[in-house]
């Protein structure tokens, strides 16, 4: 069983011969994707260090280099992007010397301080919050970690709906496996589906109540089954708004990728910038100028387009997930006209006041977002 790294977080390694006197200690450190052992290939980093003064030890810390190699994508699939660790250290003794190797599977993940130091945090449900708030006919994934994690079970009602095995893997591509209450990896709607399925979406008032009146997957519990017990995971449906609901889907604190649904009012707006010159626009030869020609010109004009979502009304639970939201640094939010947009965005609002049921009584959040890029395709 490896044990789980998450690399946003410092890792400490310490270094310590069983018996004797420690000279110097050489680590080879591997980092690699694919299949566990076989795919691991050469050494990424060798780093020798000495102990300082009279200590019998030395510390590696590998979170930062382990990172290098761990980036997080995101195009509307859920895949898993974990990275194999195995660090090889010598340890060189006045007499004679002792060899160690240990095996990581990293995660983009974090601790809090209060968690105190190399935290490995959950080895099965891969989110903080044990409610989760969908829409009518939403789809929900809840992203585990196949090593500890048997199975889920779905529930409705106090009713078994179906259980999923959920099978350990030796493959990175296999670490984090995102169980939906549908059945359906990447999609979270009915349009979802058919445009997935190559199918063409048609703007009809009748087809689209027919559809508010169905849902796929409906759930009120999950049971995440684990070598260490069992999670209970509660799953509330919100009734459809008359709002045109936005995913927003973030790396989280396990390094796993979590959505959250803004379903109320949203607006977006245009930010612009640009520079601007004054041109002589006299004719001298008829000492005339053309009034249609301006004479302050403008030039290096850019824009950058921004949206302001607001999420239902939510439980205090989800105070966390707005925390991991704010401190994530990959986020995208997903657009569904005929087709699915997945675009890069950045959190605008800095700071946030947690809100309660007895401070506030309904819990509800306004988050600003910019797009990620310029209007202007300036990609070059």
């Amino acid at each position: 069983m490896a044990t789980k790294i998450n690399v946003r977080s410092p890792f400490y390694i310490k270094a310590e011969p069983v018996s004797g006197t420690l000279s110097s200690a050489e680590m080879e450190l591997y980092i690699y994707t694919g299949v566990f052992t076989t795919n691991k290939g050469t050494a990424k980093y060798t780093i020798t260090k000495t102990p300082i003064g009279s200590n019998n030890y030395v510390i590696f810390e590998i979170a930062e280099l382990v990172r290098d190699y761990l980036d997080i994508e995101f195009d509307g699939e859920y895949d898993s992007q974990t990275v194999w660790v195995e660090s090889d250290i010598t340890l060189t003794k006045t007499v004679g010397s002792e060899t160690s190797n240990t095996d990581y599977i990293a995660f983009d993940g974090y601790g809090y301080f209060e968690d105190g130091i190399n935290p490995e945090l959950s080895r099965a449900y891969l989110q903080s919050n044990n409610t989760i708030f969908r829409l009518d006919d939403q789809n929900v994934r809840v992203p585990v970690f196949t090593e500890d994690t048997n199975s889920v079970t779905f529930l409705y009602k106090g009713v078994e709906k179906r259980t999923q095995t959920v099978n350990s893997s030796t493959n990175t591509n296999g670490q984090i496996d995102y169980i939906t209450v549908s059945g359906s990896d990447n999609t979270d709607t009915y349009k979802e589906r058919v445009l997935a399925d190559g199918g063409t979406l048609e703007d009809n008032s009748l087809l689209d109540k027919f559809l508010d009146s169905i849902d796929v997957g409906l759930v009120d519990e999950l049971y995440i089954n684990s070598d260490s017990g069992t999670q209970v995971v509660k799953i509330i449906t919100e009734p459809c708004s008359k709002y045109e609901p936005y995913k927003v889907t973030f790396v989280n604190k396990f390094g796993a990728l979590q959505d959250l649904w803004f379903s109320l009012k949203s607006t977006e707006s245009l930010n612009t910038t640009g520079e601007t010159y004054k041109s002589n626009v006299v004719d001298f030869g008829t000492l005339t100028y053309a009034t249609y020609k301006p004479q302050v010109s403008q030039y290096n004009k850019m824009g950058k387009e921004s949206i302001t979502l607001n999420t239902n009304y939510i439980s205090e639970e989800y105070n966390e997930v707005i925390k991991q939201l704010m401190m994530s640094e990959q986020v995208w939010l997903t657009k569904l006209t005929d087709q699915e947009l997945v675009l890069g965005v950045i959190p605008k609002t800095q700071s946030v006041t947690y809100k309660t049921s007895i401070n506030d009584r309904l819990v509800q959040y306004t988050i600003d977002f910019d797009y990620a890029f310029d209007k202007i395709n300036t990609v070059r």
